[in-house]
């Protein structure tokens, strides 16, 4: 699998265009369309779909303009965003001959989702290298996020990991290090709601 990385947007975002011969999948439109899109054309690559991770303003960025050149739009079916197609637990998308699994991830905000293909797992804002996400939104639960975080403790540790921020020491992890280093993943649930609401 090839991934190109594009860093930046609002807030030291990440968003992943996954390529495949030549086509390729956006994951969490947090990077201006036209710099997608112009690498696209620069590497002759057809964009056939964009996946929202969840509906909060950085993460769905130049919607519009996808949905004018008709590249499908994936959100999870609570989500209130415009999209194409809607996805829950155990959808697959599927580009090429990858197939990225669907989980559903509450929490941080209520449409959150993490996209797994084989060994790498899309997380957004639910899980960041050495933190996650915010419980303190519009939208956020934390006592769902903490089930959130159990559920992907519970993944294969050689699993790496893909946030929606640059906010840790480095770009990328593993669901092996996060568990032996993220403070969130080793909180009780009592630790964590004491630490995350104060």
């Amino acid at each position: 699998m090839k991934i190109k990385t594009f860093r930046g947007g609002y807030d030291n975002n990440f968003a992943y265009l996954i390529e495949y011969q030549d086509r390729a999948l956006l994951i969490d439109p947090s990077y201006p369309a036209k710099e997608i899109l112009a690498y696209c054309e620069d590497n002759r690559l057809k964009l056939i779909g964009v996946v929202v991770m969840h509906s909060h303003h950085d993460h769905i960025v130049d919607l519009q303009t996808y949905k004018h050149r008709a590249i499908t739009i994936y959100a999870h079916s609570s989500s209130k965003v415009y999209k194409d197609e809607a996805i829950t637990e155990d959808d697959v998308i599927t580009l090429g001959n990858m197939n990225f699994n669907v989980m559903h991830t509450p929490g941080h905000r209520f449409d959150s989702i993490c996209l797994l293909y084989k060994k790498h797992l899309f997380t957004s804002d639910t899980l960041f290298v050495r933190g996650c996400g915010r419980v303190d939104f519009e939208g956020s639960d934390p006592e769902l996020m903490i089930d959130t975080l159990e559920r992907i403790k519970h993944l294969e540790e050689d699993i790496t990991v893909y946030p929606g921020h640059d906010y840790g020491p480095t770009k990328t992890s593993t669901i092996k290090d996060e568990k032996r280093l993220n403070p969130f993943l080793q909180m009780t649930r009592e630790e964590f709601l004491k630490n995350r609401l104060g």
